[in-house]
């Protein structure tokens, strides 16, 4: 052995940690936002131009489903021409993996609480029984109805895709929750009776939330069958 010993290597040299980046996902997200966000400011601008030239052959909600669908048909040309007609890129603005969180903790939230500020709180409490029994049990018989013909539909063969009584009852979660913004237009409109008004709007307060968490507890039934195949 010799002495001293020989000096030990010294360690690479530690480079300063790069600045965060965004990744992809948080760039859709971005991007998903900024779009539906700018087609909400349209849709508040149309309206009160409605208001101001009083417009009587469309409604607000009417014009406003319109936009929506010049918006798709102007969405589905960009993406063609950008693509040259390849189907190998598609822009789309639910590609980000985030945008669930968006649509649940982002958008839902203040139409539901919105819904409970406006709403008359006298009137919804002296008919809590009947918006209830509309909300639950009128909810719970769309659902099952709904899922039970998907399946026996996807059963007889009368559909491509081939269901299980989860998935039906899944699919029967996600479109039994109705938006009564055309009928409450409506209603105002043509001056219906308070009652009625307050019935529909109850009920859609309370057909929201608990379509949402019917919905959650189908999707994850069918994530455990489809972890166990």
């Amino acid at each position: 052995t010799t002495w001293p010993p020989p000096p030990l290597p010294l360690p690479p040299p530690q480079h300063p940690p790069l600045p965060p980046t965004f990744e992809p996902s948080d760039s859709g997200t971005a991007l998903s936002v900024s779009v539906i966000c700018a087609l909400l400011l349209a849709g508040l601008l149309l309206r009160h131009y409605m208001e101001q030239r009083e417009w009587t052959r469309v409604t607000e909600t009417g014009a406003c489903m319109f936009l929506g669908a010049a918006f798709n048909v102007a969405f589905w040309t960009f993406s063609r021409l950008k693509s040259g007609g390849s189907e190998n890129w598609r822009f789309s603005i639910s590609m980000s993996e985030n945008m669930h969180d968006v649509i649940y903790f982002g958008l839902l939230p203040p139409i539901i609480f919105e819904a409970g500020f406006v709403m008359r709180k006298r009137s919804f409490f002296a008919n809590f029984g009947t918006i209830l029994l509309y909300a639950v049990v009128g909810t719970l018989i769309s659902i099952l109805c709904t899922g039970g013909l998907t399946y026996a539909l996807s059963l007889h063969g009368f559909v491509t895709q081939d269901f299980s009584f989860s998935e039906a009852l899944l699919f029967g979660a996600l479109i039994s929750s109705t938006d009564p913004v055309a009928t409450l237009s409506i209603l105002k409109s043509v001056k219906a009776p308070p009652l009625l008004y307050d019935l529909v709007f109850g009920e859609a307060a309370l057909n929201d939330a608990l379509s949402i968490v019917l919905f959650n507890i189908f999707r994850h039934r069918c994530g455990s069958e489809w972890a166990g195949k």
